[in-house]
């Protein structure tokens, strides 16, 4: 087997393979034989037919497999013998097999690319710095107040706040839409729920009335079919209720489970709780903001096949949910491959670049803390280590599958990853707000780059 190799672009290469003619021949004369051996053809006994016979009738047959299975075997064999790891085979194109010449085709493949700046050297990330104060455990406090509010109806007009009971019945040119009508619908008037111009309509109701609201959909609406459109609905006003918020006093603590130290205990357990979704939240920022460096110090170009195989997995999974909320799978047929195909290609790149500085800084998950992180991710879910019996289930679900522990060594990687950029980049510290904090953009729960 003879083989050369062509740089064709960037990462694309041609590898023209060539079998010779005596190797290909003797293949397709020993299957010819075997296929001879059990051919049951009509005058001849099982067995029996003459060669030519058996030539002229699975001749072709034969020849078709041979080339296919020389084309498998050799194509292995010329990658190990040029020692070239390809990202993906682009094509394989064999020339027309001619009895008594050798046999060739061409695989076009595509290689890994290098990865030009494996540093953050002359890059600069800004790196938020926030406190949990007691401003932010108030509000937090309120919040969860509303969340347990009880409701008691409300004479008159209804005020932002109030929680509106309705039942309603829309209609576009007349006709009813899917999604445009509800008996008993509830939410909160004033807070966002509903469409402006909706909840703008039923501002001041009261219960008992009856009430038409016309108004144009957003152009924008992500319901397509009724995008842009005009619509009537016709809204009866069942309740009109205040919310009542409960005391914040040691009671209230004990019904949310607290059961000991109150609102003292309350708060503290607070404040953790937001510390460390804090600590979590800024950690996602700036990791968005690494690899965000990353890409932009590494315009490579990347594998086809790679995306595409991206792109059929995204595929997959949005199949397999939506069959699992008992919709038709081939839905996701509808969604436009382009439509994928950017950030599968960012995902794509940040995985090779993750991959070449792990594999060339020698980063590994070590063992000790990966048990740590789970050990921290089992007292998270299940309160502290106050019930060790339930602690210790869930650290055992992890180890009970080698699998179930490749996100968590992923995610390490992913952190040693990060805290390698940052050492050679330049930090610059900026103080925020938590809420501004949380409002920035950060990825978070998903660690495939470091793969």
């Amino acid at each position: 087997m003879q083989v050369s190799v062509e740089k064709s672009g960037a990462i694309e290469r041609k590898l023209t393979v060539s079998i010779p003619h005596a190797e290909v021949n003797r293949k397709i004369e020993e299957r010819l034989r075997s296929v001879g051996k059990r051919a049951r053809i009509p005058g001849f006994r099982p067995g029996k037919a003459p060669h030519n016979i058996i030539v002229k009738r699975y001749g072709e047959q034969v020849t078709n497999e041979v080339i296919s299975d020389t084309i498998n075997d050799s194509y292995r064999e010329a990658l190990g013998k040029e020692e070239i790891v390809p990202a993906g085979l682009v094509s394989i194109e064999p020339k027309p097999f001619v009895a008594g010449d050798d046999f060739q085709y061409v695989a076009t493949i595509e290689l890994f690319p290098e990865i030009p700046s494996p540093t953050l050297a002359g890059r600069t990330i800004e790196k938020p710095v926030c406190e949990v104060g007691a401003a932010e455990v108030e509000q937090t406090l309120e919040d969860i107040r509303k969340r347990n509010a009880e409701f008691t109806a409300r004479e008159g007009a209804a005020e932002k706040g109030d929680r509106l009971t309705i039942d309603f019945d829309g209609k576009i040119d007349g006709a009813p839409f899917a999604g445009g009508s509800a008996e008993g619908h509830q939410f909160m008037l004033g807070e966002g729920v509903m469409l402006e111009a909706f909840d703008a309509a039923l501002s001041g109701v009261s219960a008992g009335e009856s009430k038409q609201v016309a108004f144009t959909f957003p152009e924008d609406y992500p319901g397509a079919e009724v995008a842009g459109k005009a619509v009537e609905f016709a809204v009866a006003v069942k309740a009109v209720e205040r919310p009542v918020l409960p005391a914040l006093d040691n009671a209230f603590a004990e019904k949310m489970g607290i059961a000991e130290g109150g609102m003292a205990t309350m708060r503290e357990q607070i404040e953790a709780g937001l510390k460390r979704e804090l600590a979590a939240h800024t950690r996602s920022v700036i990791r968005d903001r690494v690899m965000n460096e990353l890409l932009e110090a590494n315009p490579i170009e990347v594998p086809k096949a790679l995306v595409e195989g991206e792109i059929d997995r995204r595929l997959q999974a949005l199949n397999q949910r939506l069959t699992a909320q008992g919709l038709p799978a081939q839905e996701a047929g509808e969604i436009e491959r382009e439509a994928l195909a950017a950030e599968a290609k960012r995902r794509i790149v940040l995985g090779l670049i993750a991959r070449d500085i792990i594999e060339k800084a020698g980063l590994k998950a070590d063992g000790a803390v990966v048990r740590q992180k789970i050990e921290e991710m089992a007292a998270v879910h299940t309160g502290g280590h106050d019930d060790e019996h339930r602690h210790q289930e869930m650290v055992n679900w992890y180890y009970a599958d080698p699998a179930r522990l490749e996100p968590v060594e992923s995610m390490l990687l992913e952190e040693q990853l990060v805290a390698r950029m940052l050492e050679t980049a330049t930090v610059v510290e900026k103080k925020v707000g938590f809420n501004e904090l949380m409002d920035l953009q950060g990825g978070g729960g998903d660690h495939d780059h470091a793969r």
